[in-house]
């Protein structure tokens, strides 16, 4: 396990695959065209690809991905596959739920001493927000999702433009800037962003944040009559709640009482 004094010896990108038949393979291509040269750039870096066809391969790519990794190395997860609201979609109809994959993927970011980024190269993965655990660890550092469906196209052609200078976390401010400007659309928005663990802690717990839609919700699981008086005193507790667990969970999920 990387510590906070660990010297930082290697860097990896790793692509994990599983796309339908008819799709383009733009995992692959990344891999062949890009990515498995980067060793030959810099020696400090490594780079593998995974095709994969079911969970069960998905899962133990990842524990090997997990078992390989050496004291001083950091790590990139690029996952192409497809997205929904649920999680991620394998080639077989399969689908890892997104608690799942966070189940999957910490004990990495634990690892490699919360340097884990993740790469989700897929449609509407901005879902996964929707699953965080603050109870456990964070599963990654950061991460860059997708706010729509994308293609194939814009998917190969964003993340070729991303990976053109990109090795580890200290290039991901030029790299994000020519995936987006690679990527947008009329109105000058590109559909990538990038959100870091601690950045989606605080909007969730957010204790100032519009609650609104969740007031209702609990009033009407609770059979509670929406009056103004009923939802200014659910709202002051759910406040309250959002306000404990902040205090109580941020500094360890974030990994502040390590590093």
């Amino acid at each position: 396990m990387n510590t906070p004094k660990t010297e930082i010896k290697r860097w990896g990108i790793v692509v994990i695959q599983s796309l339908y038949p008819d799709d383009r393979k733009t995992g692959e291509d990344l891999f062949m065209d890009l990515l498995r040269y980067k060793e030959l750039c810099k020696e400090e870096s490594f780079s593998y690809f995974h095709n994969v066809n079911s969970r069960k391969e998905f899962e133990d790519k990842i524990d090997l991905i997990h078992h390989s990794l050496k004291v001083g190395d950091i790590l990139t997860l690029h996952i192409e596959t497809h997205g929904c609201d649920e999680g991620i979609a394998l080639n077989d109809g399969s689908i890892v739920s997104w608690r799942d994959f966070y189940d999957m993927i910490r004990p990495i970011n634990i690892d490699v001493g919360h340097l884990l980024f993740v790469v989700m190269a897929m449609c509407k993965s901005i879902a996964m927000i929707s699953s965080i655990d603050m109870e456990k660890r964070a599963p990654y550092r950061a991460f860059i999702c997708t706010t729509r469906k994308v293609t194939g196209d814009e998917i190969y052609r964003g993340f070729e433009a991303f990976y053109t200078c990109y090795f580890n976390l200290l290039d991901i401010q030029e790299s994000m800037r020519m995936l987006q400007n690679e990527v947008k659309d009329s109105n000058g928005y590109s559909p990538f962003q990038i959100l870091s663990a601690e950045s989606v802690f605080d909007e969730i717990f957010d204790g100032s944040r519009n609650i609104e839609s969740l007031v209702i919700s609990q009033l009407k699981e609770q059979n509670i009559s929406i009056t103004d008086s009923a939802k200014k005193d659910m709202s002051n507790k759910i406040r309250r709640i959002l306000q404990e667990i902040r205090g109580r969970c941020y500094d360890y999920y974030n990994f502040k009482d390590l590093y």
